[in-house]
């Protein structure tokens, strides 16, 4: 059985953004995970880092800890949800705990996207012995 951050693989297309309570405009915002590496992109900044998932928390959890753009040297924790092509995060952009709910409000420091998978999962490459 795969686990969650092999399911992430690839590129995936910002669908919805709301922070602090506010939708914001995503054009051409999209997010790319290879390997335990992710990288940001058209959100105002390019950024990069590493990311961590645990899968077996409720709700699951993840960790960005951010190594390129603005916010290199913080890490910002979260929650999310994937069904298939969809994913859902909520995270705290404040490097503050993960969100209890995927919601967010004026001056929770929450931001809530919803993305969509842009193209097939990278299939991983066979072990070569």
């Amino acid at each position: 059985m795969q686990n969650d951050l092999e399911n992430l693989q690839g590129h995936w297309n910002v669908t919805s953004l709301e922070v602090d309570g506010t939708a914001f405009p995503f054009a051409g915002a999209r997010i790319i995970i290879e390997g335990d590496r992710f990288t940001s992109l058209a959100m105002g900044a390019a950024y990069g880092g590493t990311v961590t998932v645990d899968a077996g928390a409720t709700p699951k959890t993840f960790s960005l800890h951010f190594t390129e753009g603005p916010e290199a040297g913080h890490a910002n924790s979260g929650i999310y949800e994937l069904d298939g092509d969809n994913w859902t995060i909520c995270l705290n952009m404040t490097g503050g705990s993960a969100p209890a709910a995927f919601a967010t409000s004026p001056g929770s420091g929450n931001a809530l996207e919803t993305l969509r998978r842009a193209g097939p999962r990278p299939q991983p490459e066979p072990n070569k012995e």
